[in-house]
């Protein structure tokens, strides 16, 4: 009787702790994903300061056209 006891024992522990790996797993996946959403938002917004700085507001898509020209330009110069 005892012998069963102990295996019904090492089951149970057996399933505590798969439940509790899940759940470590989850959690562990949840806080990588937000580190890296953190690190994308603190990209953009650094991203957003260098377009503001230069003085084009928050139209980073005419800052983008004027480092497309500005490289163009450099391009045909140098060739």
């Amino acid at each position: 009787m005892l012998l069963q006891s102990q295996l019904l024992q090492e089951h149970l522990d057996h399933e505590f702790g798969a439940r509790y790996d899940d759940i470590r797993e989850r959690y562990s996946a949840e806080i990588r994903d937000l580190k890296i959403d953190d690190l994308m938002t603190a990209d953009y917004h650094e991203y957003m300061n260098k377009v503001y700085d230069a003085g084009y507001g928050d139209d980073d898509q005419a800052y983008e056209a004027n480092w497309k020209r500005t490289l163009e330009y450099a391009d045909l110069n140098l060739n």
